[in-house]
């Protein structure tokens, strides 16, 4: 089997650099064409058919991978080096690379739509993950003003940041339709999202599965800023305390608060903006590792 190998240089850890990634393909007999993200050919190699594309990075890598392969058709193996992680977690993906490649098998495979966010009459953009107005989009802006942290300090330092920004958040000048009917919530932050983890590894769309075409609306209130600030101390242990809602076509019309598609961040503004966020019907294949048959059931 012959992949195109996408891999982030700077992720992860010396182990997860570019001689040690090919040598984890090859034992699982996989032969790689190698293409870096800081190459300005990536784009042009993820046009061209192969058998597989590998994604080896942080989730803005992965993201890229996702949003600009031509054939769909073509089946992703992800291999998560990064911090949060979110899209691997979100598929229930841990492993080393070798570990992750040895268990891919042809045809096993998990459906994953793309989100589609339209501005306006015709401006589109496609995400990974998904569009949010608010918290999220600060938090991200306030992080991109410092240095990054490694792995778990990493996620710990995003959630304290999160953390300190709830904390002052004001109402949002917000609309919200769900499915052609209003959602009437007093908001301080929204997000859309089509996978379970976002931000700074929080799994806030319990519900959500990137396999069907329905995406989760996920709305923090101010009456419940509070639990939200505790939940996110341990967000392993509860659902989160959130506004939560189920649908195909989301339009969100907001002002005076930047938004975020993914990790990249829209200043906003006193006019009024506007979105409407749906899944792309087409979807990915996303590899999926097979548990190996000497692997038995833990009773």
């Amino acid at each position: 089997m012959r992949a195109l190998l996408v891999h982030n240089p700077t992720a992860g850890t010396k182990s997860h650099d570019k001689g040690s990634i090919i040598e984890a393909l090859r034992l699982a007999d996989i032969k790689v064409d190698y293409v870096s993200t800081k190459d300005d050919d990536v784009k042009r190699a993820l046009q061209h058919a192969c058998d597989i594309v590998i994604a080896a990075g942080g989730d803005g890598t992965i993201g890229y991978v996702f949003t600009h392969l031509a054939d769909r058709s073509v089946p992703i193996g992800i291999l998560p080096l990064g911090s949060a992680n979110n899209i691997a977690r979100s598929l229930g993906m841990a492993g080393t690379p070798a570990e992750l490649a040895e268990q891919w098998r042809a045809g096993h495979v998990h459906s994953f739509h793309l989100v589609e966010v339209t501005y306006g009459k015709d401006k589109r953009e496609l995400c990974t993950e998904g569009f949010g107005v608010g918290l999220m989009a600060a938090l991200i802006k306030r992080r991109a003003k410092g240095r990054k942290a490694d792995g778990a300090d990493d996620i710990r330092r995003g959630r304290r940041v999160l953390t300190a920004l709830l904390s002052n958040a004001e109402l949002l000048d917000l609309e919200v339709n769900i499915d052609g009917k209003q959602w009437k919530r007093d908001l301080i932050s929204v997000d859309v999202l089509n996978i379970p983890f976002t931000g700074p590894a929080l799994p806030l769309a319990h519900s959500a599965d990137p396999g069907d075409t329905l995406l989760d609306v996920i709305g923090f209130e101010s009456a419940t800023r509070d639990e939200l600030i505790e939940w996110i101390k341990s967000p392993q242990e509860d659902a989160p305390p959130v506004s939560a809602r189920r649908g195909a076509q989301i339009k969100i019309r907001w002002r005076n608060a930047d938004s975020r598609l993914d990790d990249e961040v829209a200043k906003g503004g006193s006019d009024w903006q506007q979105v409407l966020v749906r899944c792309d019907p087409e979807p990915l294949r996303i590899l999926v590792p097979a548990k190996h048959p000497a692997v038995k059931n833990s009773a």
